[in-house]
């Protein structure tokens, strides 16, 4: 079944809820207050359905003071009803709403030209003339087709609704990221907290868990509606109204977004596209969905801007926004960089230039090149509005990098070299290093092990590193010889280390060892009794451990007692090695614990 959203627009009193009304038979002025003034106030939703087609019905006010409003339901439009009376025509709103129609890039435009039953033929010819005249000058828009209609003649609105019932909607990608504005927030008595919005891409199903990420909180789907109808699955474009579970749902408010977790940051600042010219510093309103922020503006070139918000904003590549001022639509634009980093301005620029473009091969071109050791794509969705997957496959076509598939991430020839320096480094300082890509990793932890195999496997070809299993070792060294030494080195630390020794990894590395290696070599000395294990990190050569245990008993001796703070002050301990020790001497059947202390049974 074809899924569409249609919105209406135009002038206060030009016959839009009217004519939802004579549709469907949904009468949106439901409030005490537009019933008495005879005005939409609030966004009013409904729809109508045939065999085939499912249409969700967006009334919004007419009137000037409510332009956001307006602006907060028309984000969803697949299409729009133009509603224009034949006896006034164009007036000051209904322009004002073909140009928010523009901005957000509504193309399939119905001209509705109502009470019909006012004005002869003559009058209705010369306002559909007069807004067709209009309308010209907005590139984005077109009008599909003209209907004067009136409520009072039942067989113009059924050529008007046989007409909807063939529109198509607009393509929405299913296996998108589910991405969803809250327009609407209310209790239902029995069912709690509901919130309603449009599935602007992807989809959502019961039990389904959201983030909302404004509050950076989980909610649970308990149950879904779509169009009146309980379902267990809603797919882009549908209207949705959830019904949410949370421990915060009385935090859930209008114009926040509910996504899934992991894909998205916030920032305070984005960088965009605007139709128009805007002066530099100036503040404004920027709405996104049924978001709505003050904005300060900053200009960077003609038609780019950097916007600075008051509060973190989760946008995404390509989404749509308009710009207030004092109430007044002045522009609008595109999200092009959600995702603030420290760039030159001509850097910046260039980026904007490319993203402009949907060049995105020069994209990652250039932030390859900015961000020397790697830059990721794990946020491909936020930022290019590319999956992952597409993202990785779309950057094997740049030149000189390595993309890491499986981490995704992209490095450039600084990165590569920047490795291969390290492990040269490595074999020059200590000619005896067992090291592995997992160990490189631990000392340059921005290199993906994905890259410094690479590397390593570039360094093995040129027969200046050898491999043996997964370990590498300097060209032409003795492994076995290698190895058998290492549990000699690691004693020797140990022992010269005393009473203080340091955690095993830090030897390793000081040895330039995999951290494998290290741990069978430190199992064989402690299997051997030549090395005492006290916790998890802490190994002491057993001489050193025999010493220090009759150090603890002459305090005993001395003091009448043991504990961290006479251990701290005779033998200069840290915390750490005093209570370590002291849990150790409870291993003598002549000393027992009492209290914090230690003393002789």
């Amino acid at each position: 079944m074809n899924n569409l959203i249609i919105g209406t627009a135009g002038h206060i009193d030009h016959g839009k809820t009217a004519l939802i009304k004579a549709l469907n038979g949904f009468d949106g002025d439901e409030t005490k207050e537009e019933k008495e003034r005879g005005i939409t106030v609030n966004l009013s939703f409904s729809n109508l359905s045939n065999a085939s087609s499912n249409i969700a019905f967006i009334d919004v006010p007419g009137h000037e003071s409510l332009i956001k409003t307006m602006i907060g339901g028309a984000f969803g439009f697949d299409a729009a009803m133009l509603v224009v009376a034949s006896n006034e025509g164009l007036k000051p709103q209904s322009k004002e709403h073909i140009a928010v129609l523009n901005l957000l890039n509504v193309k399939n435009i119905i001209l509705v030209i109502t009470k019909c039953d006012l004005t002869n033929a003559l009058a209705q010819q010369k306002v559909q003339s007069e807004v067709k005249e209009f309308i010209k000058d907005y590139k984005n828009l077109s009008i599909y087709e003209t209907f004067f209609v009136s409520i009072k003649d039942p067989s113009s609105i059924e050529e008007l609704k046989n007409y909807l019932f063939t529109l198509n909607p607009k393509k929405h990608d299913e296996t998108a990221l589910f991405r969803y504005y809250i327009d609407r927030v209310f209790s239902l008595k029995g069912h709690g907290v509901i919130v309603t919005g449009s599935v602007l891409t992807g989809s959502v199903k019961l039990s389904d868990k959201l983030l909302n990420l404004d509050i950076n909180e989980m909610f649970s789907v308990r149950s879904l509606e779509v169009h009146a109808q309980n379902k267990d699955i809603a797919f882009a474009p549908n209207r949705v109204a959830l019904n949410l579970s949370g421990n915060n749902t009385h935090k859930l408010e209008k114009g926040q977004i509910l996504s899934k977790k992991g894909f998205w940051r916030g920032f305070f600042e984005a960088d965009c596209f605007v139709n128009t010219s805007i002066s530099h510093g100036s503040e404004l309103l920027f709405c996104v969905g049924t978001k709505q922020v003050n904005a300060k503006v900053l200009h960077l070139k003609d038609g780019f801007y950097t916007f600075k918000f008051d509060k973190k904003m989760f946008l995404q590549f390509d989404e749509l926004f308009i710009l207030l001022k004092e109430g007044r639509v002045i522009g609008g634009g595109r999200v092009l960089n959600p995702v603030n980093e420290p760039l030159k301005k001509e850097q910046k620029i260039a980026l904007l230039d490319a993203l402009k473009e949907k060049d995105f091969l020069s994209a990652f071109a250039r932030l390859t090149n900015i961000h020397k050791h790697g830059f990721g794509l794990i946020s491909s969705v936020q930022r290019f509005g590319l999956n992952q997957e597409d993202a990785l496959s779309l950057a094997k076509n740049l030149n000189d990098v390595f993309v890491d598939i499986k981490n995704g991430c992209i490095y450039g020839k600084t990165a590569f070299k920047d490795v291969m320096e390290f492990v040269n480094f490595i074999i020059l300082k200590n000619p005896n290093a067992l090291f592995s890509s997992s160990s490189i990793n631990l000392k340059l932890n921005w290199a993906s092990q994905e890259l410094i195999q690479k590397v390593l496997n570039e360094l093995e070809a040129k027969e200046i590193i050898q491999k043996n299993g997964g370990i590498y070792t300097k060209f032409g060294a003795d492994f076995d010889k290698l190895s058998l030494s290492l549990e000699d080195k690691i004693y020797d630390i140990l022992k010269e280390q005393n009473i203080t020794p340091e955690a095993p990894y830090n030897i390793y590395d000081k040895l330039d060892i995999d951290r494998t290696l290290g741990d069978l070599a430190l199992k064989k000395l402690t299997k051997a009794k030549k090395v005492v294990r006290l916790e998890h990190n802490l190994f002491i050569e057993e001489n050193a451990l025999s010493n220090i245990m009759q150090n603890l008993r002459n305090i005993i001796k001395k003091e009448g007692f043991a504990n961290i703070t006479n251990v701290k002050a005779n033998l200069g301990l840290s915390r750490k090695y005093a209570l370590a020790y002291l849990e150790y001497l409870d291993n003598f059947k002549d000393i027992t614990k009492f209290e914090n202390d230690r003393v002789f049974v």
